[in-house]
């Protein structure tokens, strides 16, 4: 007899919670998982749960002896105590993220559409294998750490709802992958303190279409400067795609020591310092279909034991454009670098390099550097089909185009930008492979076929107007155009014709007052092109009224030159031919389609001037204006000087005006502006028979003399100035003296060695809170020496200082001067630095 005990459904629960959150977290469990339980005689048991599952859910199969009811196996019990086990549920495709206002994120949710995750770390700790973490466009801060693993049927996928929308700063790193294998990175734009991706001890990772940027910091002081994207560990089969990298000083995909199998294809790579591609002792590592641009540094680099790579199909270029400001030695800036060690069943060809400047080699090959190809091939049965030449790949006939080898290893099906091979039919195939025509470097170049623009004719016009829209098309590979739809932006139908061009009448002004927009749209057997646009301005109908405006253009050299403006004639129409008769003989002239122009006239005098115009509807109205030409103004020569470049406080100063002599009754005016005042006039009147006009000022700061010609019919106007500077006035007294004496015809004050001497300043003008200094000078050996030089002395509100020296015994019967100078700061900038006169004096017992 079985011994019945309740059945505790809670505790069966808790027991399957502990199972899945150790297959979760990505524990094994060695040994069975049992659940025993005595349901009405009825035993529970537990399956043993495998070491590893994929499936990441609770494991534990329950046998019953009854049958299921519903949704749940029901275990019914004599006490009404059941256990009941739900089944699995299919876990969704998708984990959103979207951290925007209005989202409704949650990370204690479970990351769905309409309650999306706030952070990627919560859906990259939560994600399972097939599933895809989608990513809204958005800045999300925080290093995504991955750690879980998909399958190869089933990998783990993050992406950008939309390319480059979703911008992950991470700190250190944007993502790490840490042992985990089977991820897909995809979409991003990243930054981060370091670098933006590391992938350790994994296999199978790929990261694609991403925008990341390097830096030029170096790694906690070592010198190392930290790359894009960086690859280490034990990690195997990494692949780096599609991406756009950029950086400075640093490599933009850096292969660490023991990483195996690494594709880096159809990326963008600007490296600036450092190589783009850097693989140390990484057998298998593949570089294809990259376009590359670099400067100083091998742009492709195998070091150590990088046996077995290959390097296909890339495109390298210089960012410098120059290689002598690269180092000398030649190896240190070839394209493509390949160690000894790493040289072992590597392959390097249909490379696209620009040819190397003067004392640089496009290869260095095991140590050897290799200025050609055909050099290269000779020693080393490598590069074969390498071209040394300008890529040029924005246009037909570059060397790139049609030349690749389309089945090198890591070789994709789309370019970059997700483009597949086109055939060029104006380049010869010179590839190899399955298709002759793919493209080396990152990106397909694809069908230039497009409208360049969109021509309305007539662009003008009274309503109703028919006008008749054409496409200008550039077509170089004469591509079939299947339609063309023509918008006339009023609201009538698209007219769609097999022809660029199509006809439309406007049967009203457009609703803004000016034109309506013509878009065309033109589609091929393989795209549709965006739309291309054209104006047309439908006015009210109005006739033809010229407008003629003549004026002396301020640019004439003489005042015989004329000009002529038409701008503001109005019509209904375009208006398509001006022709103006300047009324001195001359032809008249055809303008076109041009609203102004100049004539010069032969001599002075009134003449009258003709316009008439024609619109495009064929209408003709004329005007006439009458123009006074003047007598020819020359230009005038005038001067100013002063009889001084600086004067002492209140001097006087000499300006003088000058015209020349045969300036002979032209007035000029003379004008002062001190520093920080006002112009003022000093004289006008006319020059005397040298041309001069002589006046006279005070000069008490820092002023600017100017000096003007006002002009007349004969002679232009013109002006001249100069700077004069003005000193302050320094004035210097003694006290505490006790008398005088004389040496020689010098007067010097007599002080009491025991005495205070004081020597006192007053700066004028007012100088208050400026600088005083003093200078002291002894007369010994035939000459006067400085003895010191006192600091700066903040002049009082009544603009004075001071000094007082304490006298010594050991100054007894010796010569001794002071003089205190002004130094102006940037506060005063009205008067130059000035020094007072010097005040003498002697000591005595």
């Amino acid at each position: 007899m079985v011994r019945r005990r309740p059945c505790s459904f809670a505790g069966v629960r808790r027991r399957c919670h502990a199972v899945r959150h150790a297959l979760l977290n990505g524990q094994s469990r060695t040994r069975p998982l049992s659940v025993r339980r005595a349901c009405g005689g009825a035993a529970v048991r537990g399956r043993r749960v495998p070491a590893t599952r994929n499936d990441q859910r609770c494991a534990l199969e329950f046998f019953v002896r009854i049958r299921p009811l519903a949704a749940f196996t029901v275990i019914a019990l004599a006490g009404g105590t059941a256990v009941c086990v739900q089944p699995a549920v299919a876990a969704p495709d998708t984990l959103y993220v979207n951290n925007a206002t209005r989202a409704n994120c949650s990370d204690a949710g479970s990351g769905t559409q309409d309650q999306p995750y706030c952070t990627l770390q919560t859906a990259a700790a939560a994600v399972q294998p097939g599933q895809t973490v989608e990513v809204t466009g958005g800045t999300y801060k925080g290093e995504v750490d991955i750690t879980r693993s998909g399958t190869p049927d089933a990998p783990i996928t993050f992406t950008a709802a939309k390319r480059g929308a979703a911008f992950v700063h991470g700190d250190p790193h944007a993502f790490t992958v840490s042992g985990a294998h089977d991820i897909v990175i995809r979409g991003f734009s990243m930054s981060s303190n370091a670098e933006d991706v590391v992938v350790t001890d994994s296999s199978r990772i790929t990261i694609d279409q991403n925008r990341v940027p390097s830096i030029d910091i170096d790694i906690q002081g070592t010198g190392s400067r930290i790359p894009g994207i960086r690859i280490t560990g034990q990690s195997s089969d990494v692949t780096v795609s599609r991406n756009q990298m950029y950086g400075s000083a640093a490599e933009e995909v850096l292969v660490a020591p023991g990483v195996t199998g690494t594709v880096i294809t159809t990326n963008q790579l600007n490296g600036y310092g450092g190589s783009a591609v850097l693989a140390t002792d990484a057998p298998g590592t593949v570089v294809t279909s990259n376009s590359i641009s670099g400067d100083c540094t091998p742009q492709i680099a195998l070091a150590g034991a990088s046996t077995g790579s290959t390097i296909e199909n890339n495109i390298l270029v210089d960012n410098i454009g120059d290689d002598k400001l690269c180092a000398s030695a030649p190896a240190a800036h070839a394209k493509i670098s390949i160690s000894s060690d790493s040289a072992p069943q590597t392959i390097s060809d249909y490379n696209l390099i620009p040819p190397p400047g003067s004392g640089a080699a496009p290869y260095d090959w095991a140590g050897v550097s290799y200025a050609d190809p055909q050099s290269l091939l000779a020693a080393t049965g490598q590069g074969g089909h390498d071209l040394v030449a300008q890529p040029d790949s924005s246009s037909d006939g570059s060397p790139a185009f049609d030349s690749a080898d389309a089945d090198a290893p890591g070789e994709l099906p789309t370019d970059m930008y997700g483009y597949t091979s086109v055939d060029d039919p104006l380049v010869v195939d010179t590839g190899a492979g399955s298709v002759t025509f793919r493209d080396r470097g990152a990106s397909e170049f694809q069908d230039p076929y497009h409208i360049n623009s969109v021509t309305v004719t007539p662009d003008q016009g009274p309503y109703p107007l028919p006008v008749t829209a054409t496409a200008v098309e550039l077509n170089p590979w004469s591509t079939p155009v299947e339609s063309y739809t023509f918008d006339f932006g009023d609201g009538s139908a698209p007219v769609v014709t097999t022809t660029p061009s199509a006809q439309h009448t406007y049967t009203a002004r457009p609703a803004n007052g000016s034109y309506y927009t013509v878009s065309v749209i033109a589609t091929t057997a393989t795209r549709t092109l965006a739309p291309q646009t054209g104006y047309v301005w439908v006015t009210e109908p109005a006739p033809l009224v010229p407008a003629l405006k003549m004026t002396t253009p301020p640019s004439a050299i003489d005042r015989l030159t004329v000009e002529a403006d038409t701008s503001a004639s109005t019509d209904a129409w375009a208006i398509t031919n001006r022709k103006i008769d300047f009324g001195d003989g001359s032809a008249p002239v055809d303008e076109g389609t041009a609203t102004t122009d100049t004539h010069t006239y032969a001599k002075p005098g009134t003449y009258t001037v003709r316009l008439t115009e024609t619109d495009w509807a064929g209408n003709t109205a004329s005007t006439t204006t009458s123009m006074t030409v003047p007598t020819v103004r020359y230009s005038t020569a005038l001067s100013l000087t002063t009889n001084a470049s600086s004067y002492a406080y209140g001097a006087t100063a000499t300006v003088t005006a000058h015209l020349g002599t045969t300036y002979s009754n032209r007035a000029v005016s003379i004008y002062a502006q001190p520093y920080g005042g006002t112009k003022t006039l000093v004289k006008t009147g006319k020059v005397d028979s040298h041309g001069n006009l002589v006046a006279s000022y005070k000069v008490t700061r820092n002023t600017v003399f100017t000096t003007a010609f006002s002009g007349d019919l004969e002679y232009a106007p013109a002006t001249a100035s100069r700077t004069a500077y003005g000193y302050a006035r320094v004035a210097e007294s003694q006290s505490g003296y006790y008398t005088s004496t004389y040496y020689g015809s010098t007067r010097y004050r007599v002080y009491h060695h025991t005495a205070k001497a004081q020597f006192n300043a007053t700066v004028t003008p007012n100088k208050a809170g400026q600088c005083l200094i003093f200078r002291l000078q002894k007369y010994y050996s035939g000459a006067w020496h400085t003895q010191s030089t006192s600091s700066c002395h903040t002049l009082s509100s009544t603009s004075t200082g001071y000094l007082k020296l304490t006298l010594t015994s050991g100054a007894i019967n010796g010569k001794y001067r002071m003089a205190a100078e002004y130094v102006h700061s940037t506060k005063d900038n009205t008067d130059l630095n000035t020094w007072s006169s010097w005040q003498y004096f002697t000591v005595r017992k």
